[in-house]
């Protein structure tokens, strides 16, 4: 039997005291690190956002502004392919042979400068022994004119390089507008679920009152029945309205490239209001030629095709090339060899292909004038869509002043109707009609706001100066 001493006991539990003492402070220690970690502001998962930020969000991650900006870089690659065209070509080129062919043979034989005297003998020359030749050559060729191709792949593809970023800019334009569509949409379903909230409020409070009534005696038990079906209704447009919120933010973080359940809150103070300029018609249109991108893509377009027709010309000069070659002839490596140099100038004269080139004159005339006629189009159409968004503009500006001071009444009226109706001068009828014409009436107002601010963010579109502040200072 095992004995231990007499304090053993005491000092071990001592020991399992302090341990326990130990444990439980670092536990609280790790569950305080846990609270405290969850309660962080980093690891919230919905983040502030305003329409700047979106704009920034939609710029670096829309996949359509990622791959247009793939086609920019392909167009820049494009330009410094043809610039290499000016430069003079080298090309390394071996070639082995072995044959006992008298013409070869003689020939390799010359190369490798190991011609003999015996090798003149008839039975030599015509049944030569089998030879191998071993030929590197170094050719270097310079490009003087070739009917004009250098300079046309150099030019179009330049000009394609410039189209390539009015594209990227045209598509960056398109992508805010719909991010400012979403974003405002997304604000309009939220001030639309807050004016619904209220209405709720207001509803169930006018309820309040026809039960107190109808305790008193004063009103009917109709009255209490038709503001609870009246009650439920806005219950409904108020779960309605929550559901729109969740929509138009999903539709907004689409425009902008994230995630569908990407969670976001507004901007503190961020609420739809109109945002105004004072610039006039004219002034728009005078921003339109100088920074939409469809206008400046199609008046390049023109000159590509302008360029075509100059190259389709071209076609009737002669094309003239140097080359430079350097060979080496040896039959095996370490043997004799030989070397030799050719320098040549090649000129070539297109007399007659079949009038290839005439066809190809008309058919690049022909684009042009094609090219010519879209970009009257498009300009014709842009100048329709400016005049339409400055219509629309003002349209919306009229409508945010109605509307507003239809609220006011809406107000207004809804004031003394519940006063009537508290003190029985009236029927809940009318205080119900009068309640859901604020309702409609503020509805509306958000609507209108919308409208306008949507129509000035059109407005900026149409000129190109979408996403750019101060449209006023932009140079014209």
């Amino acid at each position: 039997m095992i004995r231990f001493p007499g304090n053993f006991w005491g000092k071990f539990g001592v020991c399992v005291a302090v341990l326990v003492i130990i444990l439980s402070v670092n536990k609280s220690f790790i569950f305080a690190g846990t609270q405290r970690s969850s309660d962080s502001p980093g690891t919230t998962t919905a983040g502030v956002l305003n329409l700047r930020t979106a704009f920034s969000l939609a710029l670096k991650h829309n996949p359509m502004i990622q791959a247009q900006l793939a086609q920019r870089d392909a167009a820049t690659y494009g330009v410094q392919s043809a610039r290499s065209l000016f430069f003079p070509r080298v090309d390394v080129r071996e070639t082995y042979s072995r044959s006992d062919s008298p013409v070869q043979v003689f020939s390799s034989k010359l190369s490798q400068e190991e011609f003999k005297a015996e090798d003149f003998r008839i039975d030599r020359l015509n049944h030569p022994s089998a030879r191998t030749n071993l030929k590197t050559e170094v050719i270097v060729t310079q490009p003087v004119f070739n009917r004009g191709r250098e300079v046309y792949r150099y030019e179009t593809s330049r000009l394609l390089k410039e189209m390539s970023k009015l594209k990227l800019e045209q598509v960056k334009q398109q992508v805010l507008l719909s991010v400012q569509r979403a974003y405002t949409n997304w604000l309009l379903a939220r001030e639309r679920y807050g004016v619904i909230e209220k209405a709720v409020e207001t509803a169930r409070k006018s309820l309040q009152l026809a039960r107190s009534r109808y305790a008193r005696g004063t009103a009917l038990r109709s009255d209490v029945l038709r503001y609870e079906v009246h009650l439920a209704s806005y219950r409904k447009e108020l779960a309605a309205a929550k559901n729109r919120i969740d929509i138009a933010l999903s539709a907004l973080n689409v425009a902008m490239g994230l995630p569908n359940e990407k969670s976001w809150v507004p901007e503190k103070g961020d609420k739809l209001v109109d945002g105004s300029s004072g610039l006039s018609l004219s002034d728009w249109i005078s921003l339109t030629n100088a920074n939409r991108p469809e206008l400046l893509y199609y008046r390049l377009n023109s000159k590509v095709a302008k360029w075509a027709v100059t190259r389709s010309k071209l076609n009737f000069l002669p094309s003239l090339n140097l080359r430079g070659i350097y060979e080496h002839n040896t039959e095996s490596i370490g043997d004799v060899s030989g070397d030799a140099f050719t320098l040549m100038g090649t000129a070539e004269v297109n007399v007659f292909n079949g009038l290839g080139d005439s066809a190809e004159y008309k058919k690049a005339s022909a684009n042009f004038r094609s090219a010519e006629a879209y970009e009257r189009r498009v300009r014709q159409e842009v100048r329709h869509q400016v005049q339409k968004a400055w219509l629309n503009m003002q349209t919306a500006k009229l409508q945010v002043k109605v509307t507003k001071k239809a609220v006011k009444q809406a107000e207004e009226s809804l004031n003394i109707v519940r006063n009537r109706y508290k003190n029985g001068l009236t029927i809940v009828t009318e205080l119900l009609d009068t309640e859901t014409a604020l309702l409609r009436a503020q509805l509306q107002h958000l609507q209108a706001l919308y409208d306008y601010k949507l129509a000035f963010a059109e407005m900026k579109w149409s000129a190109g100066v979408l996403g750019k502040n101060n449209p006023e200072r932009i140079k014209k």
